[in-house]
């Protein structure tokens, strides 16, 4: 994880998150067959209206959402170019800007969110800034679900986000800030691929209310009534929530993981430990070791106050010789929430032992010897962490072996567990090699759909998960394989068929779609056959406007969506008028009919003309 090295870039602020939660319920979403489930007769009007109902009895805080998350009061902070914190670099004060869609691969659970996107951006045009086309999504690792005792529902964790972008495509215009002369002058060293960008978020506020927390019984039962009552009187009623983050920008290098760290990985020795000092990421350059603690010290109130272990120190442990070496310590002010924002949690510190400590395993200690983070040295970190795959022949999920932050190049053994896919029961237990470049490739089940992960630990008969898949613990692989749903492809290319096996599973999941998009009027569909073609197109499925915005479609799905889209448009505008049942519709699909005639007539206006010049003159026919 190249954060650790300079130069660096800090960035806070916060970030609004608005997913669709409705899905993350069994009596709502079956995420194997990736529909909504629908109970005959259900419409898609009572399954909305059940929804909502959630929102009193089951937690569902977000039925109207749109699954946009974004970068909001962010900017720079500061810049490290070796010589500590700088406030005053030209970059500092430059917004940050981020437009994403917040996806879970797997619904139920909390470990597998991502943020489809397209770009972000440091700074603006014209001035001094860092302009990033996507490479890959934004992936949540390290989850801490005990940082905020404090919080309301998920609003106790944090995570950490990451993602890198390659050298091509990547704008820097450096003008005259000293931090991004020195990012353009590391992007030229050989093993430079481009950029890292690692964020932090937490202290997440639910219902724009600070004041709830789960120690508080019924704390949320006012704000959940407000919100219903909304959503009873009709309208769009989205209910976003939002929380704090920090991050880093630094340079990606050859042989280092795209969306996790991949440096030293300190992990808690007792994961559901209270209070926890959650995992930390460190790396040794030359006398000076920078360790990442953007998610590891839990804040103590609303104030945020962060919890005092007093001094830490650092050893390095040489378990074949039994030795052990202090490397060096850090003070609270170092670690506290005035650094924490600063630095965005990074901590640096000039060592002792610095050749000792290439080769030892690191142990972050109390003064009083108590252990809060043990090196595991050896981690096979997976190439692609949330992979979606469609029914068929097996696939292969990759990784590759790390020992003490670095690509382990050689033969090695590996336990793989395979988990359900809440990550609490393991299903499958494999002992596997390495190839000799650490790599280890995993053929990957996609004979039906279901979720499942992977779990990788170095070693031979490795003891399984006793907790499950810890977040703190564990590296990972998430699974989703999507249905063939070769019976739906077969169907006749009829509305009802589509509307029936297609588009009522985004209608009753997502009202949003409603502001743009009248997904039970066939005309409208067919209207917008280009469009829909291009959004749902597997080549568009990382971009920001993918639809469905759940990534759920099958394959089978599409298959008889293009079938109905690529017919005629007077063939679906009768077939409009006859199946539609409402006066507002039958209008639309009456209209729809009447253009689909007038493109068939050569010497007639075409209908946008007409449509333009009666907007522009409405009181003349």
């Amino acid at each position: 994880m190249s954060i650790l090295q300079i130069p660096r870039i800090h960035f806070k602020g916060q970030i609004s998150w608005d997913p669709i939660v409705t899905n993350n319920y069994p009596n709502f979403y079956n995420e194997d067959k990736s529909q909504t489930v629908l109970t005959p007769p259900e419409t898609m009007s009572q399954f909305r209206q059940s929804a909502i109902e959630a929102v009193k009895t089951d937690g569902n805080w977000n039925p109207h959402g749109t699954h946009r998350v974004k970068f909001f009061d962010a900017f720079v902070s500061s810049v490290d170019l070796g010589h500590g914190l700088v406030t005053t670099d030209k970059l500092c004060g430059a917004p940050c800007n981020l437009n994403a869609m917040l996806i879970d691969l797997e619904p139920y659970g909390a470990c597998t969110s991502q943020l489809f996107f397209d770009a972000i951006s440091f700074g603006i045009d014209g001035g001094c800034r860092i302009a990033a086309p996507r490479n890959e999504r934004f992936t949540a690792r390290y989850i801490n679900f005990s940082r905020n005792s404090f919080g309301y529902t998920a609003g106790g964790a944090s995570v950490n986000w990451q993602t890198s972008f390659a050298t091509a495509g990547l704008k820097i215009d450096s003008h005259k800030s000293a931090a991004l002369a020195a990012l353009q002058h590391a992007l030229q060293e050989a093993d430079a691929e481009g950029i890292v960008i690692s964020f932090n978020a937490y202290h997440t506020i639910y219902f724009d209310d600070p004041t709830l927390s789960n120690a508080i019984p019924g704390s949320g039962d006012i704000q959940s009534g407000l919100l219903y009552d909304k959503l009873m009187a009709g309208g769009f009623q989205p209910n976003p929530a939002r929380s704090l983050i920090v991050g880093t920008i630094g340079v990606w290098r050859k042989g280092e993981p795209m969306h996790e760290p991949g440096d030293r990985a300190l992990l808690p020795p007792l994961p559901k430990a209270k209070p926890l000092f959650a995992a930390a990421h460190a790396r040794l350059d030359k006398n000076q070791v920078s360790l990442d603690l953007s998610n590891s010290v839990s804040e103590t109130g609303a104030d945020l106050k962060k919890l005092d272990w007093g001094t830490l120190q650092l050893f390095a442990v040489d378990r074949q010789n039994k030795k052990e070496y202090l490397l060096g310590s850090l003070n609270y002010n170092q670690y506290d929430r005035a650094a924490y924002e600063a630095g965005s949690g990074i901590v640096n510190l000039n060592i002792n032992h610095a050749s000792e400590a290439a080769q030892a395993d690191w142990e972050l200690r109390t003064a009083d010897g108590k252990v809060l983070l043990a090196e595991a040295p050896l981690r096979l970190i997976p190439r692609t962490p949330n992979l979606y795959l469609d029914q068929g022949p097996a696939n292969s999920v990759k990784f590759q072996t790390y020992k003490h932050g670095k690509p382990l190049f050689q033969v090695s053994d590996v336990t793989l567990f395979q988990m359900s896919a809440s990550g609490s029961e393991v299903t499958a237990t494999q002992n596997l090699q390495t190839d000799g470049e650490g790599r280890l490739s995993v053929s990957a089940d996609a004979s039906k759909g279901q979720v499942y992960a992977y779990i990788p630990v170095a070693g031979k008969n490795m003891p399984a998960p006793e907790a499950g898949l810890s977040t703190q613990t564990y590296t990972y692989a998430y699974v989703r394989v999507r249905a063939a749903d070769n019976d739906i492809a077969a169907l006749p290319a009829t509305w009802d068929n589509v509307y029936k096996h297609v588009l009522i599973n985004w209608n009753a999941m997502a009202p949003c779609m409603d502001n743009w998009l009248d997904l039970a009027n066939p005309a409208q569909i067919h209207s917008y056959a280009s469009i829909l073609h291009r959004l749902t197109a597997p080549a568009a499925f990382e971009s920001y406007l993918f639809m469905p915005v759940t990534r759920d479609l099958t394959a089978g799905q599409r298959s008889l969506l293009y079938k109905f889209l690529d017919r005629p448009a007077a063939e679906i505008a009768t077939e409009a008028v006859a199946s539609t049942t409402s006066t507002a519709s039958k209008q639309v699909a009456t209209a729809a009919l009447a253009a689909s005639k007038l493109k068939q007539e050569p010497e007639s206006l075409p209908y946008f003309a007409q449509l333009s010049r009666s907007l522009r003159s409405p009181d003349k026919k």
